[in-house]
């Protein structure tokens, strides 16, 4: 009868312990190595849906769109879906898809001014304006605005919009610059658009085809708040600072409507209030808030622009642009 040496095994059993041991560990690194982040998600911005934005399409018609488009890695497409609301009650069931490729796919970033034709068949009413952004990565995002259809002899001759639309910076010292920051879709400096603190925002807009009575305000909102409101009922004063707000009443023909005129330069561009990065109280007048709380000054990016409500007819329109807040 053979006889075991005790030792021996004891050797084995730690020997195959520490393999398996140091197998385990070198399966956990690998799991670990090939864990991978969140992909990159895509943006979008400057969206205009309809002429001048106005959320309008004709049956039968052309149709405009316009967005800035950046990819988390590489663009795919951009889809849009126009579909048919719950709350709503249509004649028939409708429902149309546009998928843009050209001049997106495999690109990073791309400006889309778009057209395409809205059906004949279509039903009139309200729908749901469905943005996707896809991204190669397998990401996407997506945005929802609303759009009317209606028939070409209902076309509003009333249809508010920003048809001019200016920023201009005044530095520390009082010094500013005629359209400096930015005007109408251009920033002067594209690769850092950016205030700091004590600087000034001094602004004009111009609103477009209005008539009867109707409020404007500027406004300055952190980007983290995640609210661009669309109309002045949609304004969150508990995260917006109102940066200018101007009044019209009894218009009694179509015109437009401007922030304010500089009389400096003969009415040639219509400015604002000019608003100090850092102010302890907003220009929402002749009741101004605080900016305290959550709005409480930071650096970071800000959302800037202006927001019209025709309480006549109840029609809005708005534009934002973004920038960055710095010496906080």
């Amino acid at each position: 009868m053979k006889i075991i040496n005790q030792h021996f095994i004891t050797r084995i059993t730690l020997f195959l312990f520490s393999a398996f041991f140091s197998l385990m560990i070198t399966s956990c690194s690998e799991d670990e190595t090939n864990i991978e982040g969140p992909k990159p998600e895509p943006t979008i911005s400057d969206i205009e849906v309809g002429l001048h934005n106005n959320e309008i399409g004709v049956v039968g018609g052309d149709f405009h769109f316009n967005a800035e488009v950046l990819a988390g890695d590489l663009l795919q497409a951009v889809r849009i879906n126009i579909v048919q609301r719950d709350e709503e009650t249509y004649e028939d069931e409708w429902t149309l898809e546009v998928i843009f490729t050209e001049r997106i796919a495999g690109l990073k970033n791309a400006t889309l001014h778009r057209h395409f034709d809205i059906p004949e068949e279509a039903p009139k009413g309200l729908y749901d304006f469905k943005i996707t952004v896809e991204d190669m990565n397998g990401t996407s995002l997506e945005e929802t605005r609303k759009i009317s259809l209606i028939d070409i002899e209902d076309y509003p001759d009333v249809f508010p919009h920003v048809s001019a639309f200016g920023v201009d910076k005044i530095d520390v010292d009082g010094k500013g610059g005629f359209n400096n920051f930015y005007n109408n879709g251009e920033f002067r400096n594209t690769e850092n658009p950016s205030f700091r603190k004590d600087e000034s925002i001094w602004a004009s807009v111009q609103i477009g085809n209005i008539k009867g009575d109707g409020i404007i305000y500027g406004l300055l909102i952190k980007k983290s708040f995640d609210h661009k409101p669309e109309t002045v009922e949609d304004i969150d004063f508990s995260k917006a600072i109102v940066t200018d707000l101007k009044q019209h009443s009894d218009y009694d023909e179509i015109r437009a409507f401007q922030s304010s005129y500089n009389t400096n330069f003969n009415n040639h561009y219509m400015y604002g209030a000019a608003y100090k990065i850092g102010a302890d109280a907003d220009n929402n007048l002749p009741n101004s808030n605080l900016v305290t709380g959550n709005k409480a000054w930071e650096n970071g990016t800000y959302y800037y622009g202006y927001v019209y409500t025709n309480t006549t007819y109840n029609l809005s329109t708005f534009k934002y642009i973004e920038f960055e807040i710095t010496g906080f």
